[in-house]
């Protein structure tokens, strides 16, 4: 886990350079480390890193970068401290740690060890970390501090300075081999409809884990990307980080807590080529006036994902920036984008790898929303020990999450929304998704806003939207909200607007509407 410095006096490091300093990259024979056998088995640790030129930089921290011979070396020394400790095939190891490169070895070591890595926020409420412990029952733990970690877990914990000293002191082993479908990570979901469920995926999805960032986004070996969400969140995870090793890029990683001026600033300072994040995070940075500054930073291809992307503010980040944006649709349970869609597409369109059947074949023909069965190499084998939610999701050998999608013309999907999501007023359906895009799409003023069903003095459903106004301009904004909802159908107008301080989100940034509408209900 050790955290390197590599620059020597005299020899600062340079964003976009792809070697050590004073060492050209030649081309040369990838060593190859011990990835597959003739059985079949299979390392995913190994598996990502393989197959490119060792003097490449690999991940980039701050001052702090490794290449990826460097990081390889790391990973084996990691995985023997692990296995010195009393790590066995299965046994779970968690990281509690911010972003960087300990994170990374700490991961990668677990699985090159035969071990199951589970991410944790370390952020996370002292409750719901509770929750987890008993839940996995740790062989190891990695954090930064024993502050919030219980007795007897405790007795588990390894802390990330020590961490690094062991490391550097290990010798590095070989990877264990596993097969294929045994697990190798946990991952949270994201908790927007109860408690997070932990998604199990098995050694496997290394094989195919680029294909999509390749084949549909365009990554090459000389981009370098960068995720404004954490590493704990599957989206960042799979798309930044693991396709990025894969694929021979460098990834740019930040141990801050994201805010629109923090990931400008990093993007000014490493110069990512590609950006991953958020609608939420894009809008900020729009409203700040950051926006144009990354394209300026060099980044030239922009991602969004983690919760539907309106239109209006793609067509106001392309104004700004000049930068096209990928919409994308993805799930801790596919890990990899799934449904992607650019400029000129019509609707989401189904990623390379990926097959997709409606769940309701005559819904889907009728143009009305369904759920979807979705094929791909990267699905996760299942939920820990929640079978009520296992047989809901995973059917056939697809992942069926519970969005809605509607099919479009040109033989791609439309976000309907959640199931959740849809309701009926007046006895006539009413998508919040479409109607938060009406009422707020490219509003002076408005920050961000989203419409909750709350029950009123009858226990009737009836609509209510929230908002948040930039400082000063409230009562603007309100007064142009009443005007547009003036103009729906009145199924569609909210009873009430409701100004908030903040719309709740998770931690991996999507939105918690249930809890904004428990928030809004008594003063409704």
């Amino acid at each position: 886990m050790t955290s390197i410095e590599r620059r020597e006096p005299g020899e600062p490091y340079e964003p976009g350079q792809p070697c050590q300093p004073g060492q050209p990259c030649q081309p040369h024979e990838p060593r190859e480390p011990f990835t597959a056998a003739a059985d079949g088995l299979i390392n995913a640790a190994a598996l990502l890193l393989q197959g490119h030129d060792d003097r490449r930089v690999a991940l980039v921290c701050g001052d702090h970068w490794l290449t990826r011979g460097e990081l390889r070396e790391r990973v084996a020394r990691a995985a023997a401290v692990w296995r010195a400790l009393g790590l066995e095939r299965g046994h779970r190891v968690a990281i509690k740690l911010p972003d960087g490169l300990d994170w990374v070895v700490a991961f990668l070591g677990t699985l090159w060890a035969g071990g199951t890595a589970v991410a944790v926020n370390p952020k996370v409420p002292a409750a719901e970390w509770r929750h987890i412990l008993d839940e996995a029952g740790f062989s190891v733990i990695v954090a930064e501090d024993a502050d919030d970690t219980p007795p007897p877990w405790r007795d588990k914990l390894v802390l990330a300075a020590d961490g690094r000293r062991a490391v550097a002191a290990a010798s590095p082993q070989a990877p264990r081999l596993v097969d294929p479908e045994t697990p190798a990570f946990w991952v949270h979901s994201s908790g927007t409809s109860g408690r997070p469920k932990a998604v199990v995926h098995a050694h496997r999805f290394a094989r195919e884990v680029d294909r999509i960032s390749r084949e549909r986004l365009g990554i090459t070996p000389e981009d370098r990307l960068f995720a404004s969400s954490r590493l704990f969140f599957s989206y960042p995870q799979t798309n930044a980080l693991w396709a990025g090793l894969k694929l021979g890029a460098t990834v740019v990683l930040d141990p801050q807590w994201p805010t629109a001026p923090g990931v400008a600033a990093t993007v000014a300072a490493a110069r990512p080529t590609v950006l991953f994040s958020v609608p939420s995070l894009y809008r900020l940075m729009l409203h700040e006036g950051l926006a144009p500054g990354l394209a300026a930073a060099g980044v030239r291809l922009c991602v969004s994902a983690g919760e539907a992307l309106p239109p209006s503010l793609r067509a106001a980040w392309r104004a700004q920036t000049g930068l096209p944006m990928i919409d994308g649709y993805g799930a801790s349970e596919t890990m990899v984008l799934v449904l992607t869609g650019g400029d000129g597409d019509d609707g989401l369109q189904p990623s390379p790898g990926v097959r997709l059947q409606p769940l309701d074949v005559q819904a889907a023909a009728e143009g009305r929303p369904t759920r979807l069965r979705i094929h791909v190499g990267t699905q996760a084998l299942g939920y820990l020990d929640r079978p009520a939610a296992q047989a809901d999701s995973f059917r056939d050998g697809a992942f069926c999450p519970a969005d809605l999608f509607v099919a479009t013309a040109g033989g791609g999907w439309r976000f309907a929304g959640r199931e959740d999501t849809l309701l009926k007023i007046s006895g006539r359906w009413v998508d919040l998704n479409d109607l938060e895009e009406r009422l707020g799409a490219g509003l002076p003023g408005l920050l961000e806003g989203a419409a909750v069903r709350v029950a009123d003095a009858d226990g009737i459903d009836a609509l209510a939207y929230c908002f948040v106004a930039c400082d000063g301009q409230r009562a603007a904004v309100e007064q142009a909200l009443r005007a547009r909802a003036g103009t729906l159908p009145h199924h569609q107008r909210p009873r009430w607007l409701q100004p908030v301080a903040a719309i709740p989100r998770t931690a991996t940034g999507k939105l918690l509407r249930r809890q904004l509408a428990q928030a809004v209900e008594p003063q409704a």
